[in-house]
């Protein structure tokens, strides 16, 4: 049996702590043991917290006896996590703000072992109430009068946080009346002006006023009684309360202003009993050791990621299998270190350090983690959590409603405004951090927006992670409530957490101390930022891969799970690979052969003209190409579908390019076809009549009838500018060739099917009848939709082939074909590259090379030059390239 069988109780007030051992007795909960400490709540972080500490500290029980530790602290507070959020009451307790206080607490006392909750202390007087009082009603209201008005609710013995019957926020204070809100009413200091307004008197206390008993008095408190009546009637008749708990300093008045109280109560219907509670201390105290003592432990939450796809390896493979390496990482001569006791050595020395990061890093498992290896160094650690800052999740919805577009699954508008938009600046300057602590942090995202000078590190997260997490239900968006479906969750990143995430990691490039890949939640990676930045500037001059990332899909195929063997062999198909979709891929670093993944972009932000060169002007920090797979292999077609025009991109979604495409065909057996263009004899008007009834009524749509259907072979390139109306047959690898733009696909037919989830895939014949280019139809498809091949140069070994683009498409595509060597220079603009056909080639730029596999995606910055091809076998490579064309420059 556990030797832990005692709680402690802890009643933090504005002047002074009170605690008590409680334990659990046959007829309920019984204190042993009560202290009392005097306490400034104006005082320093510092001084409040030693003033819990030693008041805990001299409670006559061992570490090693508590089972938990139950406070009651005064709010607005984050009871979950232990942080403190108070501001507006007075000045009290606002040294704290942002401060983690169960860390603190814990650190200070020495009760690790322990369990520790911070509550409320209206709920801690409800559940101390309840027990104490031996109550037995069913519905239970329970209220405090003093400084505040607090209040809990109670059904059948057990809080009620939220429900239909009560207050949205769960409590009275914030409720309307007479013009005020209710905590402004009922409370000492309505009392105590409603006095003075009779009199033109000051008192300073309710007890001095009542002692005067003078008529006044009397009045003041008759009306008292009258409010709280008319405010709580009709509460206490929606939640069918039985019986209201009376508690605080000003029950002891209650004689006072119970009769009129009651005299409206007494109105209702159905009989409420009214009870008084003039040990309101002792039911906190009570109460918050239970509430503490019912808490579940952390372990039981939900994992942490939802995919069947593998973390990134801590260290680099040493076997080279002359596959596609799912894998890839740039060997950077820099040192890449691993671990929080590093990362602890690394900052043990500061007196201030800012944690910033992305949206999707779990902070609290990285806070815990790195606090531990601090904790090993003895020093004494406050951290402050930015995100008590941030505006309300009521505030934020309505800031970026318009950019959401409803509850559309898929598109939204993309946020044109930056971090700070998400925070109360005011709550920012609140973060004060006490000197009387060995280290303070600052930490979470957008914990720079402090402007507390610091040791900066920057903590990153892949995208693909990110969405894993969100699919667990492990992270959600910046300052969000109550988190949302995955679908609507990913939107949100998409147009707008992203758009400011990536602004203030460019603003935080050269300011970064240390960099900190977060994926592996238990073994990080970390470099120091000049390391890091001059690994960044290695890469903008030599090629390299990005690392890509897999997903499954309804209309999935075989191919990849065939050729790229280190994929998980067990889950159902691969539909895409994001060889290179900038905004989502990363790319890492080796050192000291550890890996470090972060994103793409912080190539862009390092220096967008070494990596795009003269299309740097025209796009900036947006890379303007992608690379990805579509695998239908034994696998399905995709949906019939379109893009947007890019004046529809714009105006709609906010985007500056829109998705024009290509198919290359990599790979396809004899059966493959790619559906593309209207037939000649299209009606817009029947064919949009034709997918609404497939829609509406489950009925199966001639797709050949309208659409034109086309024989693939290998190295076809199928041209789809945007409005064009195409779709991937089954048996093909697509090595979809693309502007950025990724997510604006207007699926207009998609074969009746569910997602692989059981769910109907969202259909938008509206957005796609918007933008159809309806006159691409008959003989101009063939001639306009295929590319044409043509042989742009000829040598002994090889040759160079054009494959020209549609007039919309802003970039080029070319195909090498060669044995032995080809010299390139890249004319500064950025190559996008993949061999198509072949085992390998290297590629030999200045003194280095790289060796890239079939089907590796791999990218030659502009500031490269002249770079070399060589194909070391004996059968001939292809390798395909795209730029920006210089028109588009």
């Amino acid at each position: 049996m556990s030797s832990r069988n005692k709680r402690i109780g802890i009643d933090v007030g504005g002047s002074h702590v009170s605690a008590a051992i409680i334990s659990k007795t046959g007829n309920g909960w019984s204190s042993a043991f009560t202290t009392k400490a005097i306490l400034n709540s104006h005082n320093s972080a510092y001084h409040i917290l030693t003033t819990l500490g030693n008041c805990i500290k001299t409670l006559p029980v061992k570490a090693s006896e508590v089972e938990a530790v139950g406070i009651a602290f005064p709010g607005p507070f984050d009871y979950e996590k232990g942080i403190s959020a108070v501001v507006g009451v007075g000045g009290k307790f606002e040294k704290t703000f942002g401060l983690h206080l169960m860390h603190a607490v814990k650190d200070i006392t020495g009760l690790q072992q322990a369990a520790l909750q911070f509550s409320n202390d209206a709920h801690c007087f409800a559940t101390g109430a309840y027990h104490l009082l031996q109550l037995k009603s069913r519905r239970t209201i329970f209220i405090t009068l003093g400084t505040g008005f607090g209040s809990a609710f109670m059904a059948d013995g057990r809080l009620v946080y939220e429900h239909q019957d009560i207050p949205a926020s769960g409590a009275f204070y914030d409720e309307p009346f007479n013009g005020a809100k209710a905590d402004d009413i009922f409370s000492t200091r309505w009392i105590l002006a409603k006095y003075k307004q009779l009199t033109g008197v000051n008192v300073t206390t309710v007890k001095e006023l009542v002692e005067s008993g003078n008529d006044e008095m009397i009045v003041v408190m008759n009306e008292l009684g009258e409010n709280l009546g008319q405010f709580l009637l009709p509460w206490l008749q929606k939640f069918s309360c039985d019986e209201l708990i009376v508690g605080g300093n000003i029950a002891k008045a209650f004689h006072l202003f119970g009769p009129s109280l009651k005299k409206i109560l007494g109105t209702a219907p159905t009989k409420i009993n009214i009870m008084t509670c003039e040990n309101t201390e002792d039911c906190i105290i009570t109460g918050a050791a239970i509430i503490a003592g019912d808490v579940k432990p952390a372990h039981n939450k939900t994992a942490m990621r939802k995919t069947a796809q593998k973390l990134l390896p801590l260290t680099a493979s040493q076997n080279d299998t002359g596959t596609y390496n799912i894998y890839p990482s740039f060997i950077s001569g820099e040192s890449v270190y691993q671990g929080f006791a590093g990362l602890a050595e690394q900052i043990a020395g500061e007196k201030l350090v800012i944690i910033d990061g992305y949206g999707g890093v779990l902070w609290d498992s990285f806070r815990e983690k790195l606090h531990a290896e601090l904790l090993r160094k003895n020093k004494t650690v406050f951290w402050y959590d930015v995100n008590t800052c941030l505006k309300t999740p009521d505030e934020i919805q309505a800031m970026i409603a318009a950019n959401l577009n409803g509850d559309d699954p898929v598109f939204g508008k993309k946020y044109t405004g930056k971090l700070m938009d998400f925070f109360d600046e005011g709550k920012l300057h609140l973060i004060s951090p006490d000197p009387s602590a060995d280290i303070c942090i600052i930490y979470g995202t957008g914990s720079a927006l402090t402007g507390i000078t610091g040791k900066l590190l920057y903590v990153d997260v892949p995208k693909n992670e990110i969405q894993f997490r969100m699919r667990a239900g492990s992270v959600t968006n910046l300052g969000a409530g109550r988190a949302a479906d995955s679908v609507q969750i990913y939107k949100r990143f998409y147009f707008v957490d992203w758009p400011v995430l990536n602004k203030h990691k460019a603003q935080l490039l050269s300011h970064i101390d240390c960099i900190i890949d977060e994926q592996r939640i238990n073994d990080i990676t970390w470099m120091k930022g000049d390391a890091f930045r001059n690994a960044l500037y290695k890469m903008l001059q030599q090629p390299f891969r990005a690392r890509p990332w897999f997903e499954p899909g309804v209309w999935g195929g075989n191919w990849m799970k065939k050729h790229f063997p280190r994929l998980n062999q067990d889950v159902i198909n691969y539909a895409w690979s994001f060889e290179l979709i900038t905004p989502e891929n990363g790319i890492v670093i080796e050192g000291d052969k550890n890996l470090l993944e972060v994103s793409f972009d912080f190539l862009l932000f390092a220096d967008n003209k070494k990596l795009l060169g003269k299309a740097a002007g025209r796009f900036g920090t947006a890379f303007p190409i992608r690379f990805d797979f579509l695998d239908t292999f034994d696998g399905g077609n995709l949906s019939v579908q379109c893009h947007p025009t890019p004046a529809y991109a714009k105006e709609h979604f906010g985007e500056d390019f829109t998705q024009d495409e290509t198919y290359y065909i990599l790979d396809c057996k004899n059966d493959a076809s790619v559906y593309l263009g209207f037939q000649e004899s299209i009606a817009p008007g029947e064919f949009k009549d034709a997918l609404i009834s497939a829609q509406e009524n489950n009925i199966k749509m001639d797709v050949e009838k309208y659409v034109q259907k086309f024989t693939a072979h290998k190295h076809d390139l199928f041209l789809i500018p945007n409005g064009t109306i195409h779709a991937s047959g089954m048996n093909n690898l697509v090595l979809e060739i693309s502007s950025t733009p990724y997510i604006f696909t207007f699926k207009a037919y998609d074969w009746l099917r569910p997602g692989l989830n059981g769910q109907p895939r969202p259909i938008n014949i509206e957005h796609a009848m918007d933008n159809l280019c309806f006159d691409r139809k008959g003989d101009y498809v063939p001639q306009k939709l295929i590319s044409h091949p043509v042989t742009e140069a000829e040598w002994k070994d090889g040759r160079k082939i054009n494959l020209p683009t549609h007039e919309e498409h802003f970039y080029s595509i070319c195909r090498y074909e060669f044995t032995g060597s080809v010299q390139i220079n890249t004319n500064d603009q950025c190559h996008i590259c993949m061999l198509v056909q072949g085992k390998s080639v290297t590629v030999n730029a200045g003194d280095t090379n790289a060796v890239f596999q079939y089907a590796e995606t791999f990218v030659i910055p502009a500031a490269t030059g002249n770079y070399e091809l060589v194909n070391a076998h004996d059968e001939k490579a292809f390798v395909v390239i795209a730029h920006v064309k210089d028109a588009y420059c």
